[in-house]
């Protein structure tokens, strides 16, 4: 039985990131940070191989494939961010004041073409399609990287979760560099880390400040699979339910065997296990769930928790 391994990874700091506005498919370059970001990444990579080199035709998707090293890199548009039309250069601000009726639909969760551009629903379509034409590259199995963008990675991970209808999705914002890794088996899809930025140093990465109302519980597992840790399924759910309550506004630690943590994330995203499967973090790494009282979200998962 082949395995296809996907790692996909947002680009490095642009711009238009540091700016604070929106960028769709405008050709916003990498800033200082981005590029020393991209140094970062390519160190971490430097240990891996893959079959396959993948990245959006943007610059700040393409330079961020740089990383990669010597590897041969292959530019497709189809991997380009949602195009947000109008909307592009504006702050969040801007897009208020101007654009009324289309945050009432964004409210409302009403589809329509953002800023003029695209729509959810075309994203996701042109998210799987490019998906699925790696897979059909790669029949046998092996491992591919794509450099590409936060909304559609988004995209690509909802789909495969079956939560699109859903807001917000379970799986939390990419950040710059992070990477996500799926395997796919047959019809199975598991998913090995996500949103991974342990290769940057601190001063680089992009630390998530709750609101009042919200916790984040900094998950980190005692035991690897088949071990016994000492951490109960009782003291554990009551941890967790503990973090709710008193957490509010601030972060909170709580220890679990990586099956209690592979099993809590696989809960929060609300996915079916027959299809899509948490794979246990090895021991010692760290994952963060965001909670409020409405939601909850995976912000990242199994990362090495030396790293954090």
């Amino acid at each position: 039985m082949s395995t296809l391994e996907v790692c996909l990874v947002r680009h490095a700091q642009s711009v238009s990131n540091a700016s604070g506005v929106w960028q769709g498919q405008g050709d916003s370059p990498l800033s200082d940070m981005g590029r020393t970001q991209v140094e970062a990444l390519g160190r971490a990579l430097s240990h891996e191989q893959y079959d396959l080199v993948l990245t959006s035709d943007l610059s700040r998707a393409a330079d961020t494939a740089k990383a990669s090293g010597g590897a041969e890199v292959e530019h497709d548009q189809a991997w380009r961010e949602i195009h947000v039309g109008d909307w592009e250069g504006l702050t969040m601000e801007q897009v208020v004041e101007r654009f009324p009726e289309q945050i009432e639909a964004l409210k409302a969760r009403r589809t329509f073409a953002i800023g003029g551009g695209e729509t959810w629903p075309e994203v996701f379509q042109r998210a799987d399609d490019s998906l699925t034409s790696l897979r059909r590259r790669m029949p046998d199995g092996g491992r591919a990287i794509v450099f590409t963008h936060g909304g559609i990675i988004a995209a690509l991970l909802s789909g495969l979760l079956g939560v699109r209808s859903r807001f917000p999705w379970p799986l939390g914002r990419m950040r710059n560099t992070g990477r996500t890794t799926v395997r796919f088996s047959e019809d199975r899809v598991e998913l090995v880390a996500h949103n991974d930025d342990s290769h940057l140093p601190g001063e680089l990465r992009q630390p998530y400040a709750p609101r009042h109302d919200q916790v984040v519980v900094r998950l980190t597992s005692i035991a690897s699979d088949g071990e016994v840790g000492h951490t109960g399924t009782a003291d554990f759910n009551s941890a967790i339910k503990s973090a709710r309550k008193t957490g509010a506004g601030g972060v909170v630690s709580v220890s679990g065997t990586s099956r209690q943590i592979a099993d809590l994330a696989q809960r929060a995203a609300g996915a079916s296990a027959h299809e899509f499967r948490f794979i246990e973090p090895a021991q010692r790494h760290s994952s963060k769930l965001l909670l409020s009282e409405h939601h909850q979200m995976l912000l990242d998962y199994g990362l090495p928790a030396i790293q954090i």
